[in-house]
Parts: structure tokens; C-alpha cells; sequence
């Protein structure tokens, strides 16, 4: 964009940049004092110079700058002071925002309004449903009985499920190189190959954009606060804001390839994957695998397995968008078959990830209560 950039012109109280080009943006620093100096400002654009081939537009939102553009914008602006004596009151007001050091075209600074009635999710291509695992171990049956299911019942002992999934295979006794590895969005050939079909411009998955989902949401409801108020009096004095983790700053990496940007989630600053990441794999597997089929993935039995299963995913097109969803388990009594499958780690799992060893006692017991209870994993929710 710094490249299309012509010249700087002031025109009374609005600050525009002329250029020429098919992607030129139409920049403007500041807001304009009245409706009467807009026009006015418009007239005198149109009629300055009879080789302008892109039209001067006039927005009255703050426009998003590179370094170097906001640095020639601040030339002009010191420019016209010196002229005048002084700097103009609009540009007190609003000063240029600087986001990072790459230039890219902006077609307009305007918020539009997006009406769920009007747009619609269509599917991409074939899911393969059939090669979606189910369930094992009984655990079948949560699925029509909502509410907590205990493994153990707490009063009689009584085991609801199989026993073999009391147990938790450690990461070291996992050979995690006989599962699917994950394919980011950006090197999924059959999402770019949707899209490019499809005629989109982005793609991504699900949970490369679910951060940067939330804050737009946290945007959009103006900060608003989750709903406690089902919770016990355990938790009435406790903060009832979003965690700190999902209010991080959140950051995304666009890579372009052949016509399509590839949406992932930045990894930068990740040193390696957390205890969290690592048994979720392992418990997926241990959740859809029969006790049989599932030894064969520890490290002293991996020789059994013949071949990598591929990972099956659901591609949907919205809008600019081709997205892209992981399908965990399926049952066909269900409405759309398939479901998402979590694991979650303990409260004091989360709390000291690192040194999560010492924290393998802690227990749920009760229903209720702010520690060792169902209630605060959904608080924590």
C-alpha cells in the first residue's frame, strides 16, 4: 500500500491520501469537525487535480496504518501546522492506529451489520462418517442421559462403566507416533483445494480461530459477564469474569498460498505441548478403542499397529470462509451422527501444569463445593 501512495494533500479540516490503483485504500486520519466541512472537504478533493484516477472518499472512522504510512501522515500533518501555527483540533482528537509493520489493502474503515437469518453454512465435499470411531466401554449411554455420570458410584462401588478406563496411560508409556499428526489449515490440501473449487479466499478450522472468535464476542456483547447464578453460595464471592487465559491477547497467522490464505493458530511463543495437549490425545484413543485395540498403542505392544488411521474432518463453506472441523466420534442414533469428544484435565492439574505430577490425588467427590466437585470444574467451564 505504501508503494500506491502518490502524495499527502490537506483539504480544510480532512487529511486524505491521494492514489491511483486498483487496490488503492482511501486513507483519512481524523474525524471531521461538522457535516458542512465533510462536503466541503469532498468538493475541494474532486476538484484539485484532473489526474487523480481514484476517487477521494472521506471516513469518519480511524483508519488502521503501518509504520511508515502513519510516519508520512505525521510529516504532513507537522507540515500544515507550521503553516497554520498551530494543529488543527481533529488532529488532537484522533490520532493514526498502528497495528505491525506489513502493508495491506484496506477496501473501507465501515462496520457492517451480519444477519445469521441471511447467511448460511453449506457442506464441502464428503465427511466419511463411517470411518468416525464410537464409543467404547459402555460409555455409549451418556449420551441420552444428561446431567454427571460417575465411573465408580460413590456410595455403592459399583463400577457404571468398564474399569479398564480408571487408569490413565502416562505419556511416557504412549507411543504417540502411531496416531494421526495434526495437518495445520494452511497445509491441508483438501481444504485449499475446496477452497480454490469453492472460490474462497480464507480457510481454517475450528480450533485455530476459536481465541480470536472469543474476543470478537467479547467485543460484540461489550464485556459482558458469564451467568452464575445457578451456581451454590460456595461460589458467591468468587470472580465471575472470564479466565485469564481466555482473555490473552490472541493471534493468528495468515500464510497465502496460490491464490488462498491458510488460517493457523500462532505457535511462536509455545515451547512445547502441554500435559493437557498430550493426554487428550491419548484418551481419545483410549475412550473409541476397545482395551484390546488400545494396548496396542503403548510403547511395548506399537509394533502391532500396521498402519496410521487418516483423521476425518467435516469441511463447510461461510461466506469468504472454508472451515474445517475434526470428527471424534460418531453414533448413528443421533441426529447428525457425530459429536465432539473432550477430555479436560482437574483443577489442580490446570493450575500447576508443570508440575503436574505432584497433583495426580486430587479427586473429585461431591457434587458441590468450591474444591474437589463437579460444580467447580463448571465453574472453571
Amino acid at each position: 500500500m505504501a508503494s500506491q501512495l502518490l502524495r499527502l494533500r490537506c483539504h480544510g479540516n480532512a487529511l486524505a491520501a491521494v492514489g491511483q490503483g486498483k487496490h488503492m485504500p482511501t486513507l483519512l486520519s481524523k474525524r471531521l469537525l461538522s457535516d458542512k466541512t465533510d462536503k466541503t472537504s469532498k468538493k475541494d478533493s474532486d476538484a484539485s487535480n484532473g489526474d487523480v484516477t481514484e476517487k477521494i472518499c472521506v471516513v469518519d472512522t480511524p483508519p488502521v496504518y503501518t509504520k511508515k504510512e502513519a510516519a508520512e501522515i505525521e510529516e504532513a500533518i507537522s507540515q500544515h501546522a507550521s503553516r497554520t501555527g498551530s494543529r488543527s483540533e481533529y488532529v488532537n482528537e484522533r490520532e493514526p492506529v498502528v497495528v505491525h509493520e506489513m502493508s495491506y489493502p484496506i477496501s473501507t474503515n465501515k462496520w457492517y451489520r451480519v444477519v445469521p437469518e441471511r447467511e448460511e453454512f453449506m457442506q464441502v465435499g464428503k465427511s466419511h462418517i463411517k470411518r468416525v470411531p464410537k464409543l467404547e466401554h459402555g460409555l455409549e449411554r451418556v449420551l441420552f442421559s444428561p446431567g454427571v455420570h460417575c465411573l465408580e458410584d460413590p456410595h455403592s462401588g459399583v463400577y457404571n462403566f468398564d474399569p479398564y478406563i480408571r487408569n490413565i496411560t502416562q505419556p511416557e508409556e504412549f507411543d504417540y507416533d502411531k496416531l494421526t499428526p495434526y495437518i495445520t489449515s494452511s497445509k491441508d490440501e483438501s481444504l485449499m483445494n475446496y477452497a480454490r473449487k469453492c472460490k474462497k479466499q480464507f480457510v481454517g478450522s475450528t480450533s485455530s480461530m476459536t481465541h480470536v472468535l472469543s474476543h470478537i464476542y467479547f467485543a460484540i456483547s461489550a464485556g459482558k459477564r458469564p451467568d452464575f447464578s445457578s451456581l451454590s453460595m460456595a461460589f458467591a464471592y468468587m470472580p465471575t469474569q472470564f479466565t485469564r487465559g481466555m482473555r490473552y491477547p490472541a493471534s493468528i497467522a495468515l500464510r497465502y498460498h496460490d491464490g488462498v490464505y491458510g488460517i493457523d493458530a500462532d505457535k511462536s511463543f509455545d515451547v512445547k505441548d502441554s500435559i493437557l495437549s498430550v493426554l487428550g490425545k491419548s484418551m481419545e484413543k483410549l475412550l473409541t478403542a476397545s482395551p484390546k485395540e488400545f494396548e496396542k498403542y503403548k510403547k511395548q505392544n506399537s509394533w502391532k499397529v500396521k498402519e496410521i488411521p487418516e483423521e476425518n474432518y467435516h469441511y463447510t463453506q461461510f461466506g469468504e470462509f472454508v472451515l474445517r472441523s475434526q470428527l471424534d466420534c460418531r453414533d448413528d442414533r443421533l441426529p447428525r451422527k457425530t459429536f465432539d469428544l473432550k477430555t479436560r484435565g482437574s483443577l489442580a492439574i490446570r493450575m500447576d501444569i508443570q508440575n503436574y505430577d505432584i497433583s495426580k490425588g486430587y479427586q473429585i467427590k461431591t457434587m458441590k463445593g468450591r474444591l474437589q466437585s463437579f460444580e467447580r470444574e463448571y465453574y472453571d467451564m
